[in-house]
This record gives structure tokens, C-alpha cells and sequence, in this order.
């Protein structure tokens, strides 16, 4: 997995910025239909992103 890490780095974690800038609007977007289940899955996802920054950035 390491190896993964290495190999695309530098593309991985410009992936990561780009959704720490676009998640909250999909949340936005889910909170504003009450959709429960698009709420959670964005949080989900922002919270694994983020933890994915911390860690690797």
C-alpha cells in the first residue's frame, strides 16, 4: 500500500484538495433535499478525507 502512496502522491493529494473544496457543496446540496442518506454519506466521506490530509499530507 505504501508503494501505492509513493507511486501517486502528488495526483492523490490534489484529488483530496479538489474534495475538500467540492464536498461541502454535495452536502449543502443533500442537507437542502433532507436527504438523511446523502447527509451521512458526504460527512463520511469528508471525515475520511480529511483523515486521508492528516495523514498523508
Amino acid at each position: 500500500m505504501n508503494k501505492l502512496f509513493k507511486k501517486y502522491n502528488s495526483p492523490l493529494k490534489s484529488m483530496a484538495l479538489i474534495l475538500m473544496l467540492a464536498i461541502p457543496f454535495f452536502l449543502y446540496q443533500g442537507a437542502m433535499q433532507d436527504s438523511a442518506f446523502q447527509v451521512n454519506l458526504f460527512l463520511g466521506l469528508m471525515m475520511a478525507n480529511m483523515l486521508f490530509i492528516l495523514k498523508k499530507g
